[in-house]
């Protein structure tokens, strides 16, 4: 029974993130006193909300960059409608959600599953096209709280439990996906195409539509991010979303999904967002300045994806040692 829980890849990351609370703890003992672990469960939701539709297309070793121009867009839509209709009701705004993020999903899908493009290249050029879409929108446009129904704020700053709303939505989302990668033939399909392409294809496995969906899923959950990313800060403008892609992977990475595909879960993700975020608070509880925060999750980033490749390559090795004949 140890050792089949020692096996589970987000339980290195689990412990590794409790050593690092417990440590600062003992080093400051602000740190776990008062709004701080609220803080940083909240600064982890929406990164963590992201990194689960993420995961879906990092174990078919694809990556979407354009997740953070789909959300700050939608979240600007979103207030803007609000901001000159004199609200919005919910369906509305997750009506306008999941059509805007769906259509970004359905070309990146396309581009990748249909002609074949390189995923990284496709979403970057995406990136800057939503972004550019959204910078003619919102021009010198400032959506603030007053111009927002009531559920907005109280998503982004409501708890249950001491628990923030936004990370229960988040925690849902990465529950609800990784049961759907493990006990669905969808989910079991992407992890055979991530382990191996050609065979996937040899077996009869429509990668092509595969991916199409992934695609067009991860579009959505990026839409529905623009909601929680409009109800964090009750704010929307020109710059919303701007930059957070990057956290996106390095919390996917961190949290055991591995680059190289065909491993990994939605739940790991969301651990390795709350360990990024907790790295974060935890360095600034230490007096260490913010250039080293960034330098220290970079070298992070860096020795997840090594020590991933390490398991990897040791794997295959044994692989290789098992099916050998001696002569």
């Amino acid at each position: 029974m140890i050792a089949k829980v020692r096996r589970v890849r987000e339980v290195p990351i689990f412990i590794a993130l409790v050593a690092l609370v417990i440590l600062t703890a003992v080093l400051n003992p602000a740190f776990i006193t008062g709004d701080g672990p609220s803080a940083i469960l909240v600064e982890a939701s929406l990164i963590g909300f992201l990194a689960a539709g993420q995961t879906n297309l990092i174990i078919m070793r694809h990556i979407d960059l354009s997740v953070s121009s789909t959300a700050g867009l939608i979240s600007f839509l979103v207030g803007n409608y609000s901001m000159n209709n004199g609200g919005v009701s919910f369906p509305v705004a997750v009506g306008i959600a999941v059509a805007v993020g769906l259509a970004v999903g359905v070309v990146n899908g396309a581009l990748v599953a249909y002609l074949q493009l390189p995923s990284l290249v496709v979403t970057i050029a995406t990136l800057y096209i939503v972004r550019g879409i959204f910078n003619y929108l919102a021009g010198g446009i400032t959506v603030t709280a007053d111009q927002l129904p009531e559920y907005f704020s109280q998503i982004g700053s409501g708890s249950f439990l001491g628990i923030p709303y936004l990370f229960l939505i988040a925690a849902a989302a990465a529950v609800i996906l990784t049961l759907v990668l493990r006990y669905t033939h969808w989910g079991r399909d992407l992890y055979a195409i991530g382990s191996n392409p050609p065979a996937a294809k040899r077996v009869g496995i429509p990668v092509a539509h595969r991916e199409f969906a992934a695609f067009a899923l991860n579009g959505v959950i990026a839409g529905l991010a623009g909601i929680l990313l409009l109800s964090r800060f009750s704010f929307a403008d020109a710059t919303a979303g701007l930059g957070i892609e990057l956290y996106v992977v390095a919390a996917c990475v961190i949290g055991g999904v591995a680059i190289a595909g065909g491993v990994g879960t939605a739940v790991g993700a969301l651990i390795g967002a709350v360990l990024l975020q907790t790295i974060t608070f935890a360095l600034g509880a230490l007096g260490v300045s913010q250039f080293w925060q960034q330098a220290v999750a970079g070298a992070l980033l860096v020795a997840a994806i090594a020590f991933d490749r390490i398991v990897a390559m040791r794997s295959t090795h044994r692989a290789t040692r098992l099916v050998e004949v001696p002569v």
